[in-house]
């Protein structure tokens, strides 16, 4: 059996990566600096060159030709300042970028149970054709349930296991993180794919967080990238390309003649003025019959600037940082092919041309068809590459959550790479939740095996059950998905995961606490035939009822399940229930208490065989309650069939 255990110490491993952080946080802040000062000194240079191209210019109308070259070279040396000073801001910012997403990574860093982005499931977009094609292939996979998602906390508040991941800085990365989340993979394939993608990632932190600060350009921009995405989808010709072309044909002597019109005018034959309102008439009139179909063309590409260069930005750093290998290599390439070939910088320098308004963009609708030669170029490109610039949208959206979940087996101090096997098999050694500090946690192992397919958990209140119940489905959860699990070490199957561990009541679907339950246990009683292997977790089993169905309907569960080829865990009360699992295909095991004079101590620490102590009436008493009810109780209990 192949095991896969890439644990240092985990002190070590924590320690190491803050100090990396903090020593590369320096280095970029002292990048920052020196960026600041050239571009405090190119601001300076701009406006030197620009008082020295007026004061050459005004020299040069009144001295020589010296003057006039003079003149020249000051303002090619603004425009050559302008370029560097761009260029300055560009790198300071990004250092800033840098800077803040290194700080994000901080507060995370060991593993600390802190959000850093939103916690909140991202919405589906209302419009279908926002909806992405996935970049890659994702192969076989199960959707999670409202109640999975309910008991393993998946968007829980105040921090769930979405919020724990998610690093993305935008809606579509967002969306993508939440997919991957809800459907885990069934392929091992697949899975291994997916975990060396984040390997890489999670091994080259200087390139990762170069990524992650390019394209946080695009934070606060969901929705001018919602339109983007949604303008490229629905992108058509114009409706009438012979009538177009023809307009644009005409465009160009009408210019022209509209120059010579005004030249001779100015010279003072002023009838020249009649035949130029007599064209500006008549192109206006032309205009008119193709400007409503215009508007509509152009609408969805109106305010979506600062989307299209965050866009640029991104995948440009994307061709430059990501592998050739690996499933990256093919993201690299989806983002690549938007930047080859002048694509996506060529549609960011025309989108300008659409945020024109006012007199004079009429006056040049009336005179050349503005909007119908705007239209045309920027339609014309994304026309052609309209399949690669929504593919390098999908590659973006890939990378950042493949870039939360490398994010998360960097910062978490306890990990491992899970190995798939072909075996109905579930092994975890040290295995801990990624909601409990890692200072606290206290790690468990699980073993089931086609031999051994469920364990029995019993123990007192508050002794553990239940978050080890969590603890192996939210492990199983990110193995699936392709990252790493919070272990020392483990191996399992691919499975399908079902749970019942918060069972609770609805009045909007007429359902009953037992009800709920009912149905829930009922997913793994009447499991697919032939389908994935189940891993079944559940907390109480059929606690909604009196004591004596309650026993009876969980021990004829717990005995069918038993018998199927799936593998499940149960953690109950009932002492009766230990007695199923200690035939062959079962085992019993238990948390336990102390109790001093201070009361009950845990030490969360999963230990073979039954429970035989409980603790119900020891915190009813330490909660508060009348000594008298107290001691009612007990005497209740004692009244009690053994």
């Amino acid at each position: 059996m192949n095991v896969v255990d890439d644990q240092d110490t985990p002190g070590t491993r924590e320690n190491a990566a803050d100090a990396w952080l903090v020593l590369h946080e320096r280095r970029v802040t002292l990048e920052r600096a020196c960026w600041y000062r050239r571009e405090l000194l190119w601001s300076w240079a701009r406006l030197v060159t620009f008082l020295a191209a007026g004061a050459a210019w005004a020299l040069a109308t009144h001295t020589t030709m010296l003057a006039a070259l003079a003149s020249a070279l000051a303002i090619m040396l603004f425009f050559w300042a302008v370029r560097q000073h761009h260029r300055a801001l560009g790198k300071r910012d990004f250092a800033d970028r840098l800077l803040l997403i290194t700080a994000e990574s901080l507060r995370r860093c060991g593993g600390r149970v802190t959000l850093v982005r939103s916690n909140r499931q991202p919405a589906d977009s209302a419009k279908a054709d926002t909806n992405l094609t996935p970049a890659l292939e994702r192969g076989a996979s199960w959707a999670l349930t409202d109640q999975e998602r309910d008991d393993l906390d998946l968007y829980a508040d105040p921090i769930g296991i979405f919020g724990l991941l998610n690093r993305t800085s935008t809606v579509l990365g967002a969306r993508r993180l939440s997919t991957i989340l809800d459907n885990p993979l069934l392929s091992a394939d697949r899975i291994l794919s997916r975990q060396a993608s984040v390997r890489w990632l999670a091994e080259h932190p200087a390139e990762r967080l170069r990524l992650m600060a390019a394209v946080s350009t695009l934070r606060q921009r969901d929705r001018p990238l919602e339109r983007l995405a949604a303008a490229i989808h629905g992108v058509e010709p114009l409706p009438f390309p012979i009538r177009s072309g023809l307009m644009r044909l005409w465009s160009v002597p009408s210019v022209v003649f509209m120059l010579f019109a005004a030249g001779q005018a100015i010279s003072g034959q002023y009838h020249w003025f009649g035949a130029l309102l007599l064209l500006l008439i008549f192109n206006g009139a032309l205009f008119q019959l193709i400007r409503r179909r215009l508007r509509v063309r152009l609408a969805p590409w109106r305010k979506v600037i600062p989307a299209a260069e965050g866009y640029l930005a991104a995948a440009r750093q994307a061709t430059i940082d990501l592998p050739g290998q690996t499933d990256l290599s093919t993201l690299r390439d989806c983002l690549a092919s938007v930047v080859a070939g002048d694509l996506l910088p060529r549609l960011c320098r025309r989108l300008g041309w659409t945020e024109t308004a006012g007199p004079m963009h009429a006056f040049f609708n009336a005179a050349v068809f503005y909007d119908l030669h705007v239209c045309q170029a920027v339609l014309g490109p994304v026309l052609r590459g309209r399949d690669a610039l929504l593919a390098g949208l999908s590659g973006l959206a890939e990378i950042e959550a493949l870039l939360s979940l490398g994010c998360f087996a960097w910062e978490q101090p306890v990990t491992c790479y899970p190995a798939p096997v072909s075996e109905p098999t579930l092994s975890i050694v040290g295995g801990i939740h990624p909601f409990i500090a890692p200072d606290l946690a206290v790690p468990n192992d699980v073993q089931l095996t086609s031999t051994t397919r469920m364990w029995v958990i019993t123990g007192p209140n508050m002794g553990g059950k239940s978050t080890f119940l969590r603890m192996v489905g939210t492990n199983v959860l990110l193995a699936q998905i392709g990252t790493t699990a919070v272990a020392r070490q483990m191996v399992w199957m691919p499975l399908r995961l079902i749970t019942d561990l918060r069972a609770r009541d609805s009045l909007s679907k007429n359902e009953s606490y037992f009800l709920a339950e009912v149905r829930q246990v009922r997913r793994m009683v009447l499991a697919e035939a032939g389908g994935p292997p189940i891993l079944g977790l559940i907390d109480e089993p059929l606690r909604g009822t009196n004591s004596a169905e309650h026993v009876a309907s969980s021990a004829a569960v717990l005995e069918h399940l038993s018998d199927s080829p799936h593998l499940f865990l149960v953690a109950t009360h009932e002492q009766q229930l230990t007695e199923l699992a200690g035939d062959s295909k079962g085992s019993n095991y238990h948390f336990r208490e102390d109790v001093d004079s201070s009361g009950p101590l845990f030490d969360y620490r999963l230990r073979p065989g039954p429970a035989t102590t409980r603790n119900a009436l020891e915190i009813l008493q330490r909660e508060g309650y009348p000594q008298s009810l107290v001691e009612r109780a007990r005497q209740w209990l004692d009244q009690q069939p053994s």
